[in-house]
């Protein structure tokens, strides 16, 4: 099942063992200027729920689509996200500036404030994460690069410039940033501490080992925090290398540099990688022993969220295998459970839908109906599921 759903696992298990407890987006607390220049610090794209109090489509996506924990996971990790009043405060400017006309229009703007995707309507859940990836899909900044450097373009300035463009719009950029480093001959300085900061994207490359050579210099620049989430983020991408070419060699290089890097949260890295590894490897039993191991483990106050996140993932991955379900039946139900919340009463209920216990499932959707009835968007689904199970 290699390269089948990567991106899915990653999104799926992007807050394991680092989880809060809440579920839906953070909206950004600050002025449209502060959110800008997150973005920048960030490389970031911004979402922006242009809103208005009377509206009725942007009501259901605050209260059905923005509270919902796949949604939050995803445009959490992915985009700064702002709400606007189009009628109050800022909102009214960039309702203006923007040329908002109809409720909700929903925008994915640059750091530099230019519109890079923009859509009108309210959506649901799939398909407002699917706007997302679309957002990240039109951004690219290094196409007024690509022409010249194909032309022979090597000035140090030129390199520099490009490699940042190709990493900002998600590209490849580690030949072009390598260039650019054998341009230097000191990597102390603030602009190539900055360069190195956010161009090492994978831990297996030269350019890591650089930023963690300059260390304290690079943390002096941006602060432990950033200089964390880039090792993070270096290391996940090496850890999707490793999967991409069934590497347990690459696996272990990821987790030995994190830990380096970060050993006090070592043991949580190295367990998420060891589960995504055998999710995408379909190593079913290892994928079972790892994960019961965590679960026993887990912190109180995000066990029912991690019951239910690895019952999902493993119905994802194993859910045609009935030894495997057995392991998921117990973590659905734990969930439900310990969380007493819509997710993992579905969780359960699809868990018990595959394992054709039909009686167990008309019990339970029976339950989901009525405690969550003054949900429509839930009460609906749970008497679908309902019908299936007496089907």
């Amino acid at each position: 099942m290699k390269n089948t759903c990567i991106t899915f696992f990653f999104v799926l298990l992007s807050t394991f063992a680092f989880a809060e407890g809440d579920t839906g987006i953070k909206f950004f607390e600050g002025t449209w200027a502060e959110a800008l220049k997150a973005a920048s610090d960030q490389d970031k794209l911004i979402f922006v729920d242009a809103y208005t109090s009377w509206c009725g489509p942007c009501k259901r996506m605050a209260r059905d689509v923005f509270t919902r924990e796949d949604v939050g996971d995803f445009y959490n990790k992915t985009f700064i996200n702002v709400k606007l009043d189009m009628e109050k405060g800022e909102g009214r400017n960039f309702r203006q500036k923007y040329a908002v006309s109809a409720f909700p229009t929903l925008l994915y703007v640059d750091s530099e404030g230019t519109v890079q995707h923009k859509s009108l309507g309210g959506k649901q859940p799939e398909q407002f994460i699917q706007l997302g990836k679309t957002a990240l899909s039109k951004v690219d900044y290094s196409g007024k690069f690509e022409e010249k450097y194909e032309e022979g373009e090597r000035s140090p300035k030129f390199l520099h410039d490009y490699a940042i463009a190709l990493q900002k719009s998600k590209k490849p950029s580690l030949k072009v940033a390598n260039e650019y480093l054998r341009t230097q001959d000191d990597l102390s300085t603030e602009k190539n501490l900055k360069f190195l900061s956010k161009l090492a994207t994978e831990a297996d490359s030269r350019i890591f080992g650089l930023m963690t050579k300059n260390k304290k210099g690079v943390i002096a620049l941006v602060g432990e925090e950033k200089y964390l989430a880039q090792v993070d983020k270096a290391c996940s991408n090496t850890i999707k290398k490793a999967i991409e070419f069934e590497s347990l060699d690459l696996l272990e290089e990821a987790k030995t540099k994190f830990a380096q890097e970060n050993p006090a949260k070592a043991n949580e890295f190295a367990t998420n990688a060891d589960i995504v590894y055998n999710l995408e490897m379909g190593n079913a039993e290892q994928f079972v022993k790892i994960t019961d191991k965590y679960l026993k483990k887990a912190p109180s106050d995000i066990k029912a969220k991690e019951y239910n996140r690895m019952a999902v993932a493993g119905l994802y991955a194993f859910g045609e295998d009935s030894g495997t379900l057995k392991s998921i039946e117990k973590w659905a139900k734990k969930a439900m459970e310990l969380g007493k919340n819509p997710e993992g009463y579905e969780t359960y209920l699809n868990t018990l839908l595959k394992l054709n216990k039909k009686a167990e499932a008309i019990k339970v959707a029976e339950q989901a109906v009525e405690l969550f009835k003054d949900n429509p968007v839930k009460a609906r689904t749970f008497s679908m599921m309902l019908q299936r199970a007496k089907g």
